[in-house]
Formats: structure tokens, sequence, C-alpha cells
């Protein structure tokens, strides 16, 4: 009997998947390597799919599994970062309240937080996988291995964006300048308590997890300053990151280009302590430069990540959005470490053409070789997701059910 191995390695050989997955470990070969391209689409998925947000977020696992891997081979990146709701599902197995919608993302009940003070710290604690939507996040990822052969684990929450949403971003920057003691034993029952019992014991049913991806966009200045990211924000991260045993990443952090100077060196010497590389995102990244973000990951010996702006792939015009990709693939590659770019936040109604244009510019110029006159020509006009859909159905590789389009806008024309 062949084994889980041999399984998904065939299966992965079969499915859409496998070139985009090299082209994001062909980043090992720099700089004999393309920049790939990553995505953020959490209300992209719903939106191309045409789905109720609440259905998607909250009811159907295996349904997010097939929204999401579409709009990925839709979309023609190199993979997909995030595509659910990732700064809820700590909160609400600590028993936060979740408020779902139909045409929105699910949010954290911002009128009644979880956390009012020190007498409620002992709710903050993992309740076992049958509470919240544990069980949602196992059959995600079982579904996205049965569908591609690859491994999948998801994109959660960093401990200060989760303090964030337990107690509210200004109670807790406020505390954390006035009662630092009560905000550190608030971030040692999210770590130890909530995060570490919680994330092992769904690794324990998510087969093949390598490392773990924590969003922590409450980290961003000027919401926070910079000794609040040392004192909090990187402490915590690494010591949980110490407590798994294994890498835990820190994702999502941007507003650098509020910062000056010394200020601005540190803030990114802590990035890089908890994630391993640089990251700037638009409109930072606009509003700097990348000059100052090559040159440090160059120093610092490790890759850049770039943000290309969601709102100008959803406004355009296309000539603007190729400028852009080539600008940042040409000198965010002209270093000895790697670069990466993240199309961030993909817009609900952001146009195909525009997101293939971007796509089209950054695998040409983020070439190895390429150069500012190496000759570009804009991919022809993408089909609606509606007639990408139907070819899908027709040759259905991965072997998506498609149980959703009962609940879908495109119901009746795919069903012509």
């Amino acid at each position: 009997m062949a084994t889980r191995e041999e399984i998904n390695a065939a299966k992965l050989q079969k499915t859409f998947v496998l070139p985009h997955l090299m082209a994001m470990g062909g980043i090992a070969n720099w700089p004999d390597a393309r920049a790939p391209i990553d995505a953020q689409v959490n209300e992209y998925v719903p939106e191309v799919c045409r789905l109720p947000y609440d259905y998607l977020f909250r009811d159907a696992p295996r349904a997010m599994a097939e929204c999401s891997l579409l709009a990925w081979e839709y979309t023609g990146v190199d993979y997909l970062e995030a595509n659910m709701d990732i700064y809820d599902f700590e909160a609400e197995n600590a028993g936060a309240r979740i408020n779902f919608y139909p045409d929105h993302l699910p949010d954290t009940n911002r009128s009644d937080f979880l956390i009012k003070g020190e007498k409620d710290l002992d709710k903050i604690k993992f309740r076992g996988l049958d509470y919240g939507r544990c069980r949602y996040l196992i059959e995600y990822c079982h579904a996205w291995t049965e569908y591609t052969g690859a491994d999948v684990f998801p994109v959660l929450c960093a401990p200060w964006s989760l303090a964030s949403n337990l107690y509210g971003l200004e109670n807790l920057v406020v505390a954390a300048v006035t009662e630092p003691e009560f905000v550190h034993e608030m971030f040692r029952r999210i770590v130890y308590d909530l995060q570490v019992p919680m994330y092992k014991a769904l690794m324990a049913e998510i087969p093949g997890c390598a490392s773990i991806t924590l969003a922590d966009a409450w980290a961003s200045p000027p919401m926070v300053s910079v000794p609040l990211v040392r004192e909090f924000v990187a402490a915590w991260q690494l010591r949980c990151q110490e407590a798994m045993g294994m890498r835990v990443v820190n994702m999502g952090i941007w507003g650098s280009s509020f910062l000056k100077g010394a200020n601005k060196d540190e803030f990114h010497e802590l990035i890089k302590s908890i994630l391993g590389m640089i990251t700037v995102f638009d409109p930072d990244l606009e509003k700097d430069g990348v000059a100052y973000y090559r040159q440090f990951s160059t120093k610092a010996g490790v890759p850049l990540v770039e943000g290309l702006s969601n709102s100008l792939l959803l406004n355009g015009p296309v000539d603007a959005i190729v400028k852009r990709a080539k600008t940042y693939s040409l000198e965010g590659k002209a270093g000895p470490t790697p670069l990466l770019i993240l199309l961030n936040n993909i817009g609900p109604r952001t146009p195909i053409d525009h997101i293939r244009a971007a796509v089209a510019a950054i695998n040409t110029y983020g070439a190895p070789g390429a150069t500012e006159s190496t000759p570009f020509q804009l991919p022809p006009p993408g089909e609606s997701f509606g007639d990408f859909l139907k070819k899908k159905m027709q040759n259905n590789v991965e072997g998506y059910r498609f149980e959703w389009l009962e609940k879908s806008g495109w119901k009746a024309e795919v069903k012509k």
C-alpha cells in the first residue's frame, strides 16, 4: 500500500500547484531564480466565487479550500499567503465573540472585549479542538492536501494582535506604558496557555507542518512605538517560537515610513529577528523607495519581501501597475539575497487583467538577467471567472466537489 507521502507526491504532479511551489522553492538558488509572487486574498476569494462571507468563513471549510485554490489558479500567483479571517481563531477559542456577516469579513466583537481587566485573565486558555473553529481549520487543511498533494497550515494571529483583539488596541497600548507587568502577564497567558497548546493540538491533526506564520498588523507604526515593538511584540513572538521548538514567523507588520533614522533601523532589526527577512509594503515602499530596504536586507543578509499596493491593483491604470511592478522587481532583486513580491490584500473587485498585468511584469523583470530594457508584453485579456469555472468543472484534475455552487452567484451561469 502506498504511503501518505507517495500518494501526495503523485497528486502534486497532476495539479496546477507544482510549478508554483517550485518557483517558491527556487529562491534557494538565488540569484539564479525569479522573484516569486505571493498574494493575500481574504476578501477576493468570496467575491470572485460570489459566496456569502459567513457561509465560507464559518460553515464551509472544504468550500474555502476549493475556492482558495481556484482563486490561486485563476490569478496565476505562486502562492496564497492569507485567505481567511486570520486574526480571529485563537480569540474565538478563548471565548471571544466573533461577528459574522454575509457581505464582509468576520471580526472580533469590539463593543465587548473578552478581557476588561486583571480579573479576566483566567479566561485566556485553550479550550480544546471542539471549541470555536478548530475543526474547521483541520477540515480545511485536510481538503487542501487532498486536492493538491501539498501540506498546508493556516496563517494565525501573533501575540500582540491577539491581545489587541482580546483587550482592545487602545487599551493595550495605554496599559503597556502604564501597567507593563499586567500586559506581560496577559502575554504570558496568551502564549503559554492559549497559543502553544492550540498550535500543538492542531499540528497533531494536520500533518506536515514545518513552520507557523502569525499575522501582526496591529503591531504596525504609528499604532505602536518602537519601544513597544521591542518589549512586547518581538520579545513575546520569540518566546512563542522557543516554546513551540520550531520556526514561528511574524508577518503583516508595516508602517515603517512613519519612522526616521535610528528608530527606523531598530524597527527593521526587530522585524528581522522575528521574521528572518525584511518586509515592506505599500504605501511605505512607495514613500521611502526600494533602495533603503534593499540595502538593509543586503547588509542583514536576509530576503526582502515587497508588498504591491492593493489600491493600485484595484484602480490601475495598467500602465502604472506595470511600471511599479517593474521598478520593485528590478530594484528589489539588485542584491545578493532573495526577493519575494506580495500582492497585498487583493481587493474584492480587482479586475483580473490588473492582477495578470502585475504578475506578468514581475515574472518578466524579476527573472534572472532581466534589465530595464528587457521587452515586456501584456498578457491577453483574461477570461471571466465564470468561464474559468466551467473549464475547471470539465477538467477537474484536483477532484473538487463544487457543492458550494448551490449557494454561489455563479450557479445559473455555469450550469447552462
